[in-house]
């Protein structure tokens, strides 16, 4: 499937846009609740959806509707609630309220181990760290890692709830906590009588790994570079361009592009779209693409060898 699902906060209903660019009300029985979690199957293309009340879904590459593969009817699922695909499983690891569970690219469904003596009889929302073959969780005010092994540790014991994880260059685990200043905690951690998110290091660079410090640091393709901004607003902060090494700028008066000399290059005719840029967005089915919000609307940003490019701003 090639289209975004919207969950706008104003428009009454989930929307998406059809062939012919315009927008429609996506179809069918799906989690349409803004916080009902997607995960991306790169094995097969499609996209797994978790909804608290209304079960599994799948939506497979190609098709316009989510078939329901579980109901939220305890069999085996009673409430799922947050997904994450996971490629060394080959699956997407589902947590519920009756425990852990790996939903394989066939369809099956099989459980996973977890110690509830030690985290609890629901595993929380779940994040994936490949490189250094944990997940981790967070559930009601604590924090846990499990290993490939099934062992599970404590991670934090006292948090408001952590937004996004990953691992870093350096191989530690960055934290974008729900509230507060993100930080990276050492893995293994330096001192094993401390919980790991006591041992933790304050951040400036957000969850695509760059920084916007003072106007004019800035962390790209992991090394950091100190540039002018070609505007006064630090937000929304520089993004990372799913190809090549292009980041991208959103300005009060146009798109701008990071050159190979550290200078900004105007996207042509950009001005005539932004004024009221809000964001740009990655979306999970696009890797060759920018979602951008602009004064005429939703629009892509491509590469000028894409053969999407002879369509833009005609």
């Amino acid at each position: 499937m090639d289209r975004p699902i919207i969950f706008p906060l104003n428009r009454g209903g989930v929307w998406t846009i059809d062939n012919t660019r315009t927008f429609v009300r996506f179809g069918g029985v799906f989690p349409d609740h803004y916080q009902d979690e997607y995960a991306s199957d790169t094995a097969s293309g499609g996209v797994i959806g978790v909804s608290w009340k209304l079960g599994v879904f799948r939506l497979k590459r190609g098709e316009r509707e989510f078939q329901r593969l579980y109901a939220a009817d305890g069999k085996p699922f009673v409430h799922p609630f947050s997904a994450v695909y996971v490629a060394r499983f080959g699956g997407t690891v589902i947590s519920d309220n009756s425990g852990l569970y790996l939903l394989k690219s066939s369809g099956e469904v099989e459980r996973m181990s977890w110690d509830t003596s030690v985290g609890g009889t629901g595993p929380g929302n779940v994040f994936d760290l490949p490189e250094l073959k944990l997940l981790l969780f967070t559930s009601y005010g604590h924090a846990y890692v499990r290993d490939d092994s099934g062992k599970i540790t404590v991670f934090d014991d006292s948090f408001n709830g952590i937004q996004a994880a990953r691992v870093t260059a350096a191989k530690e685990i960055f934290i974008h906590p729900t509230t507060g200043d993100n930080y990276t905690v050492p893995w293994p951690p330096a001192d094993p009588t401390r919980l790991p998110a006591k041992q933790t290091t304050h951040t400036y660079e957000n969850f695509e790994g760059m920084t916007v410090y003072v106007g004019d640091l800035v962390a790209i393709h992991g090394q950091k570079v100190s540039i002018d901004l070609p505007s006064r607003f630090d937000y929304p902060p520089p993004t990372e361009f799913p190809v090549g090494n292009i980041l991208v700028k959103l300005a009060d008066n146009g798109i701008y592009t990071l050159n190979a000399e550290r200078k900004w290059d105007l996207v042509d005719r950009s001005e005539e779209v932004t004024g009221n840029v809000y964001d740009v967005f990655h979306l999970p089915a696009e890797n060759r693409a920018l979602l951008v919000n602009g004064r005429r609307g939703l629009l892509l940003l491509v590469l000028k060898t894409d053969k999407r490019a002879t369509e833009c701003l005609k």
